[in-house]
């Protein structure tokens, strides 16, 4: 199956960290085939690692962190082979960390410092473009993406957000690909983030208040799968879910899509996730379903529940604590997790579903 995109379509890309330091040339060659005679919007994560880092320095003030990140950056500058400072935006990380009095409380000071893993991949990727030869522009969602006060995971406010699309809506007139940065807003002048994950939130957004033909979500992971390949190594691909299940599936726990990704698209954006190192388009999500149990998980201190939607009854012996119209879930000791997982995929893997690969249903672009 090849995904068409009707003529002069706009299209929200988002690409996860690794897809800047690892894979730029995949990226950037998917980038250009898209921008040819569409409209593309680029939503950024930080570079792979640096979200955690960015924590830690947050609450060490630690020197080493400090020039561990600055080498990190400047070694994907120096990979990419283009010519830019990051001394300005060092040297305020350096003031921020110096003067977390200034700030209404402490989640909001690390909202600030965790800024810059955006900011800063935001400025590389922009640079990387232009030297190809694609006009591109930065941009700061700080100054486009309003939320609420809920720092640490706020929620966008998507009316207030509405009236600053203009922005965008210039840049993309004067044929620029604006480059966004994920997972940042602004709550009445403070920076604050959406949550671990809020990238894939941020394009989302953006493709519904641009009215985009679609999302696509590029990152290491080929798509959703049926379970963590991580954990369950015979999960499989699933090449297309409903917004129902997607929605349910990342409230759960499902590790693929920030939680609040599916709410503003919902009916009216196609999402699109897969791999950037391969071109692969692995899992569509829209208002088709390919009738697969997605098994997802949360963990807790001791426990750990396990959802399964999709199934409406799953023959395991572990106690019930949520179910709804489309998924149940059970709770299983924390330690117990990964054989737990690897069991319940085992019984509500159905047999009788579809066994083709995700390259029958999917082409290279």
């Amino acid at each position: 199956m090849i995904y068409k995109l009707s003529a002069k379509s706009r299209v929200i890309i988002k690409f996860g960290g690794s897809s800047v330091r690892d894979s730029f040339s995949e990226a950037l060659e998917l980038v250009q085939k898209f921008h040819e005679g569409n409209e593309v919007v680029i939503v950024l994560s930080a570079l792979k690692g640096v979200t955690d880092l960015l924590l830690k320095l947050a609450e060490t003030r630690s020197p080493e962190i400090l020039e561990e990140l600055e080498e990190i950056h400047l070694g994907a500058i120096e990979k990419l082979g283009i010519e830019l400072s990051i001394e300005n935006e060092i040297k305020e990380l350096r003031f921020i960390l110096e003067n977390e009095k200034r700030f209404p409380n402490r989640k909001a000071y690390v909202d600030y410092v965790l800024s810059f893993g955006e900011r800063l991949s935001v400025k590389i990727f922009s640079k990387a473009l232009e030297d190809e030869g694609i006009k591109s522009s930065p941009v700061d969602a700080f100054y486009l993406i309003e939320t609420d006060g809920n720092f640490g995971n706020a929620r966008v406010d998507l009316e207030k957000t509405k009236g600053n699309i203009w922005t965008i809506e210039r840049l993309l007139e004067k044929g620029k690909i604006p480059v966004v940065t994920g997972f940042l807003g602004n709550f009445n002048g403070i920076r604050t983030t959406l949550g671990r994950g809020g990238s894939d939130y941020t394009a989302s957004v953006l493709g519904y208040l641009l009215n985009a033909r679609a999302v696509l979500i590029m990152s290491d992971v080929k798509g959703i799968y049926t379970a963590d390949p991580r954990i369950v190594k015979n999960a499989r691909i699933i090449p297309f879910i409903s917004y129902e299940e997607a929605l349910t599936a990342s409230r759960l726990g499902m590790k693929a899509l920030h939680e609040r990704t599916i709410e503003p698209i919902k009916d009216r954006v196609p999402l699109i996730l897969g791999k950037t190192s391969e071109w692969r388009l692995g899992t569509l999500v829209s208002d088709i379903s390919f009738k697969m149990p997605i098994i997802t998980y949360k963990t807790f201190r001791d426990t750990a529940e396990i959802g399964v939607v999709g199934a409406f009854h799953v023959d395991v012996e572990y106690p019930i604590v949520e179910h709804g119209r489309n998924f149940v879930c059970f709770l299983v000791e924390r330690d117990n997790l990964e054989a737990a997982l690897n069991e319940i995929h085992e019984v509500v893997l159905n047999e009788s579903l579809s066994t083709s690969d995700d390259s029958e249903l999917w082409t290279r672009i």
